[in-house]
């Protein structure tokens, strides 16, 4: 049997080679679906989160997430709506992270927010990262793959070695302000390495390196909210990992429960740069 942390390392690679091959080899239509495929099974995940017993309707409520996901994606006009009202949706999910456990009744008791929150969660990211692949080619959707992974890598590194002020204990208790700092730290070593390959290869070229830099601040700091999300409904439901589907990291959802709340955020900022 691998160590733990061994499996993490082994998964991450596979998962990682993976992501970057769909990202560069697949044409963009067929890079979505390769992503639908995710968006389906963090769906299923999250369903035993917000309290979805049977498997039969936990399956109804994921493929119904996947078709409004799908449906949406045809009607180009609505993108940037969808994408705002996530942006502001995070907005409000600041607040209940902040004010947990008191204002729990209000995002997690009532049946409909339950329901609406995996809609909100899943859709616009998967749209945010489809139409960024369509419109701006794959580097970008590397980008902000490695943004995010280099985030919550840093975030755990840092948080371990030097972490003592707590960031929200009563929804995370392991995470750091140290952690923070130190993922958004290493997200900027991402950036710098980027804008070094990219020059070189001509695949990505930009002059508005303090832009990029400020939006990637932004969104690195914006993963950690996806992150604590997810951990909210973790500790109301009672349930210490979404899943268990990737060996030693848990379930789909934890691997992409910080790009949840980026993906919108950073496609935003790259068509207004």
């Amino acid at each position: 049997m691998l160590s733990g942390l061994l499996q993490r390392v082994v998964t991450a690679i596979v998962i990682g080679s993976l992501f970057v091959w769909a990202i560069f080899a697949l044409p963009s239509v067929y890079f979505s679906y390769f992503l639908l495929v995710f968006l389906l099974l963090g769906c299923w995940e999250f369903s035993k989160l917000i309290k979805l017993r049977s498997p039969l309707i936990r399956s109804i409520y994921s493929l119904f997430v996947g078709l409004i996901a799908i449906s949406v994606y045809s009607f180009e006009y609505l993108l940037y709506f969808i994408l705002y009202l996530s942006a502001f949706w995070w907005i409000i999910n600041l607040y209940w992270v902040v004010s947990y456990p008191q204002k729990t009744s209000l995002w997690f008791d009532p049946v409909v927010a339950r329901l609406s929150s995996g809609v909100l969660l899943f859709v616009p990211m998967w749209l945010a990262l489809s139409s960024l692949h369509k419109s701006h080619g794959p580097f970008l959707v590397l980008l902000i793959m490695a943004i995010v992974w280099a985030a919550d890598t840093g975030a755990l590194i840092t948080g371990k070695t030097v972490g003592r002020k707590k960031l929200a204990t009563l929804v995370s208790p392991k995470k750091t302000i140290e952690g923070v700092i130190g993922g958004v730290f290493f997200s900027m070593l991402v950036l710098l390495l980027f804008f070094t390959l990219t020059d070189v290869d001509q695949g990505f070229t930009t002059t508005n390196y303090a832009g990029y830099f400020f939006l990637v601040l932004i969104v690195s700091c914006v993963s950690v909210l996806g992150d604590l999300y997810e951990s909210l409904f973790k500790r109301v439901s009672g349930i210490k990992d979404s899943g268990n589907i990737l060996p030693g990291h848990g379930g789909i959802l934890d691997r992409i429960d910080s790009l949840t709340a980026a993906a919108p955020f950073f496609v935003l900022g790259v068509n207004l740069l």
